[in-house]
């Protein structure tokens, strides 16, 4: 099968070439950071990837304006330009209905064209992706790589190649080496550069209204994994399918994988070759890889554990945490909370709350609201969620009532480029001093890698330094990400909670069992460790009250077998041993 290229034009006049393969419904691929149609199929994985994808489907692509074989001579870098150009493909070829799948950076063209376009978009598949460029590395490295690009391309795409494609071999490093050359000038290759870091889709997230599947490599050097999760976490009912690797470019590695997740989203038949792993025999690698690194950690805590009493850790009503020193900060942080609703003064009463993803930052807040008296409000507003008039009727809510209430606005520091929501929170926030009105609001964000970070891009948003002058001292705090003894105690916790749920009383879980949770990258949240626990719940017999390591997984899950095979050498005392638990 070989790809057919051709060439339409923008409206603007811009020539931009397309290739064309297969037969079938459409799939529309939107590329990334650069791209050569021609250069992109020499690689020896390229084609027969591209000739699965295209085995049930007509696939297009295209080369990027302004690189490959694509018009060069580009002026115009804005985001509007790149949702031209996939425009301009898609009236030339006059598709009505299609998939559309974007790539890295391409993913913010795709998913602002599906929004833009929800009746011509079926299905949204976003691989490698990211809603905000300056998420995606420190600011100095982005000065780094595009002074480098600008100055010392030939250094320059060496180093991107380490970056894309650091686990697939010398030849590999070499053609993507000389793919970017040739594709763009370092001229061209830093603007673009500059484009993706410019990258802002966060607001449009929640207005997906297309089927949606994110695919990530956990271990991705370019576009951190955890910028994947967020994106699938703020799209409505979007399918998350975290993918093992390093390497950024989806037919290098393990891309059966990429197919067969794509195949079964769009219900198409799931080929033989794409149930096998490329380049590992089932779970094996993943499960030795995951006890090497953190054992012996996980080992020694969990050998020690007797009778866990929950409470010790507590936090707020079932909020726990592991460390002591992060514990009595976060307590410190709920009793100025609950003491600002249940002793109102006319003073700003407002805390700023830095948490790093999955760490229970909303959970949180609503654990303090839960231990407050009932005439107490509250309210939540998700900024990243709220358009404009959602956000005025929330805060509205507040208006004319004599009652203390209490309000988080979570992802604070959401919709970075908008004036409205700072001009219009900062009257609530000063309403305890200039009328009266007894309100505590916890402006809590993940934004950044700590809470310096954060304050630093709030201060620079419309009305930023406004708002954070109205943080009163003392009340900011920052929420670390979860540790093994975190994920231990949450998993503990929620064993007890479901097993409440479905009027059972669990007294006791195998010790083997927490040790595979300690080591399960997949279970790096409170989110998913609650989903993990009802399952294990509903597989513990009725007349049982311990949950065992063999009620973690399903019947015939090769996992189990894999893991158990593995942790011998180190789990010796965990077998047949349990943590018992209490209140």
């Amino acid at each position: 099968m070989e790809q057919q290229i051709r060439f339409c034009k923008t409206a603007d006049g811009a020539r931009i070439a397309y290739s064309t393969m297969g037969q079938g419904p459409t799939v529309v691929l939107v590329p990334g950071w650069i791209s050569h149609l021609h250069l992109g199929w020499e690689h020896p994985a390229a084609q027969p990837y591209l000739e699965k994808a295209a085995r049930y489907h007509t696939l297009i692509n295209y080369d990027k304006y302004g690189c490959g074989l694509s018009e060069r001579n580009r002026t115009d870098f804005s985001p509007e330009s790149e949702i031209r150009v996939l425009e301009a493909v898609v009236d030339h070829l006059k598709l009505k209905r299609f998939v559309l799948w974007g790539f890295s950076q391409g993913s913010a063209v795709a998913i602002d064209y599906a929004v833009k376009h929800p009746r011509r978009v079926t299905h949204l598949i976003l691989y490698g992706a990211y809603a905000q460029g300056g998420a995606v590395t420190s600011d100095e490295l982005k000065a780094v790589f595009k002074s480098l690009v600008r100055t010392h391309w030939g250094v320059g795409s060496k180093v991107f190649a380490d970056l894309f494609v650091p686990e697939a071999g010398e030849n590999a490093a070499k053609w993507f080496n000389h793919l970017q050359r040739e594709a763009a000038t370092p001229e061209m290759a830093a603007r673009l550069l500059d484009l993706s870091y410019g990258v802002n889709v966060i607001d449009l997230l929640p207005r997906v209204r297309v089927p949606t599947l994110v695919m990530h490599r956990r271990e991705d050097r370019t576009v951190p994994f955890k910028l994947g999760r967020e994106m699938a976490s703020l799209i409505p009912n979007a399918r998350f399918v975290p993918l093992d690797g390093k390497t950024h470019i989806p037919f290098l590695g393990d891309s059966d994988s990429i197919l067969r997740a794509i195949a079964e989203f769009l219900g198409d038949p799931v080929e033989a070759a794409q149930t096998r792993p490329s380049r590992q025999p089932g779970t094996e690698e993943r499960v030795k890889t995951a006890i090497d690194g953190a054992a012996p950690e996980a080992r020694a805590l969990i050998a020690g554990l007797g009778e866990v009493v929950l409470s010790r850790y507590r936090v707020v009503g079932s909020y726990t945490r592991y460390d002591e020193a992060l514990r009595n900060t976060l307590k410190d942080a709920r009793a100025k909370i609950a003491a600002g609703c249940l002793q109102p003064s006319r003073k700003r009463e407002n805390h700023l709350l830095w948490a790093a993803p999955g760490s229970g930052k909303t959970y949180f807040a609503q654990q303090i609201a839960a231990s407050l008296p009932g005439t107490i409000r509250y309210q939540e507003l998700n900024l990243a969620k709220c358009s404009e008039e959602e956000f005025r009727a929330g805060l509205g809510a507040f208006d004319g009532e004599d009652s203390p209430g209490l309000c988080l606005i979570d992802e604070c520091d959401a919709k970075p480029q908008e004036p409205w929501p700072y001009e219009i929170l900062l009257p609530y926030l000063d309403a305890s001093v200039e009328r009266g009105a007894f309100l505590v609001f916890i402006l809590a964000g993940s934004g950044g890698t700590n809470l310096a970070e954060m304050k630093q891009r709030m201060t620079a948003r419309p009305k930023g330094p406004d708002l954070l002058s109205r943080i009163p001292s003392g009340n900011e705090y920052e929420i670390m990400p979860l540790n093994i003894g975190d994920r231990i105690l949450v998993v503990l916790s929620q064993f007890r909670e479901v097993g409440k749920e479905f009027n059972r009383e669990i007294s006791s879980v195998e010790k083997l069992g927490l040790y595979y949770v300690a080591l399960n990258p997949r279970l790096a949240n409170a989110r998913q460790l609650r989903e993990f626990a009802v399952r294990a719940i509903e597989r513990v017999p009725p007349n049982d009250d311990r949950v065992k390591y063999d009620h973690l997984f399903s019947a015939g899950d090769p996992e189990n077998k894999a893991f158990w095979l593995q942790a011998q050498p180190t789990a010796a005392g965990l077998v047949n041993t349990f943590a018992m638990l209490k209140d």
